[in-house]
């Protein structure tokens, strides 16, 4: 898809235009023990997020 042919809202919200192709880790577990905190300052670790089963982990860039 060109970008001229693509839809001004996906244009003005810079999302992608080609489907880009996911890279994931064979071996995430030397993530599990990374401690992150949430958005109320409460520490959780990594591993329990996908102890019951699969997880997606986002990252947000903060500007500002």
């Amino acid at each position: 898809m060109k970008a001229s042919s693509v839809p001004p809202m996906r244009r003005l919200l810079g999302t992608a235009v080609k489907r880009q192709r996911t890279r994931p880790p064979e071996d995430a577990s030397g993530l599990a023990d990374i401690v992150v905190k949430d958005l109320d300052g409460n520490e959780a670790r990594l591993g329990s997020f996908w102890e019951d089963g699969p997880a997606v982990l986002v990252f947000l860039r903060h500007y500002g």
